[in-house]
């Protein structure tokens, strides 16, 4: 498991920023303070490692990392992405390996890195290193009647979730879930068929919901119906039942299936979910967070935050193993300065430190509404 991530001349990253990891990683704040660019390092390093991997055994020492277009990252031009003028190269560290990302003249959507390391040695290592490594975009795949099966073989749900109905209906009868992470919260609920599992996590987040699949291999599409056996319908088009099934079945599929030891990068698990959903979720992703699997959010909801709470105090989870970091800006003297704050928790699972503007504006809308009254308004 990962221990710490630093970046430095990255987006809103100007000086040398630390972010301590642990099984589950909770990255909270507004909009456009550094959240989304903690997820991008990550895909950069790991798209690194890659370059290097499939290099280790030839001449060719330095790689050409893709800014754009590979794991769904569209961050334009090299020096629109750096901080300072004055530094030449992006830095990211993950635990004890570096990589320095310089800009190339002649082709600006492209960065070069060199790889110090074994990649042998490093292939050995758990997380963003093992061969699973899995990322689910903020801009999944809505409700669709079919998606189009990859010609090679897969096993992911892909970052927009578009592989999703062709590997479950692939892996659905005959792939076995994890004891650990099995859903448990109901006796009667046993089989660990990856397409039951499914079924019981899914009815956990979005209640009474059936899901069937089914491959057309001659048109290359796999297809998706669902049905609520509380209404008297058969099973329907997924344009029937709104964002949320598609959006967070990725995640729940993705989870499941995912390999003992490696990382899940989730952006916005809460995406088209009622509350009660978003804390499901939640609880879900630190039950995976539990059988071995470094997992990565970025959200903007407390419920999720909550849920993920839920579970770590239902299942024993040391606070050390939950990373709670707050985005922030804060001002000093002319300048605004990027912050990242982490959240210590207690044994009991309490906030031990709430800094300005951390999930306090039910207070402050329910302090305006009471002001306002006062007034008469």
């Amino acid at each position: 498991m990962h221990k710490e991530l630093t970046i430095e001349n990255f987006k809103c990253f100007s000086e040398p920023t630390t972010i301590t990891l642990g099984k589950i990683n909770i990255c909270l704040g507004c909009n456009s303070v550094g959240k989304s660019s903690v997820i991008q390092s990550f895909i950069l390093i790991r798209q690194a490692f890659e370059k290097a991997r499939l290099f280790k055994d030839t001449q060719v020492k330095k790689y050409h990392i893709q800014l754009n277009d590979i794991y769904g990252l569209q961050l334009g031009d090299s020096e629109h992405i750096k901080s300072s003028k004055v530094k030449d190269d992006i830095t990211l560290k993950l635990d004890e390996y570096e990589y320095k990302l310089m800009s190339i003249a002649e082709s600006p959507m492209e960065m070069e890195a060199a790889n110090e390391y074994d990649v042998s040695v490093q292939s050995l290592r758990e997380g963003i290193f093992s061969d699973g490594f899995y990322y689910l975009n903020a801009e999944r795949t809505g409700p669709r009647n079919y998606q189009m099966i990859d010609s090679k073989t897969i096993n992911h749900c892909g970052v927009y979730g578009e592989n999703t109905m062709h590997l479950l209906n692939v892996l659905g009868t005959v792939s076995r879930v994890d004891s650990e992470r099995c859903y448990n919260l109901d006796e009667g609920k046993t089989v660990s068929t990856l397409n039951k599992q499914v079924e019981y996590w899914m009815d956990y987040i979005i209640p009474g919901i059936e899901i069937r699949t089914d491959d057309v291999l001659e048109l290359r599409v796999s297809k998706m119906t669902l049905r609520q056996p509380a209404l008297d319908t058969d099973f329907l088009s997924p344009y029937n039942f709104g964002f949320g099934i598609s959006y967070v079945l990725p995640i729940i599929v993705t989870g499941l299936i995912a390999e003992r030891g490696s990382m899940i990068l989730v952006e916005n698990p809460e995406a088209h979910l009622h509350p009660k959903g978003q804390s499901h979720i939640g609880y879900f992703l630190a039950v995976m967070a539990c059988s071995g699997i470094q997992v990565i959010v970025e959200t903007h909801s407390e419920h999720v935050l909550n849920g993920i709470r839920i579970a770590a105090l239902k299942n024993k989870v040391a606070p050390d193993d939950i990373s709670i970091n707050f985005f922030s800006l804060k001002k000093e003297g002319k300048n605004t300065r990027h912050m990242v704050e982490k959240i210590n928790l207690d044994e009991r699972m309490n906030l031990e430190n709430w800094p300005e503007g951390f999930l306090d504006q039910e207070e402050e809308d329910l302090r305006t509404l009471r002001l306002l009254r006062s007034k008469g308004i």
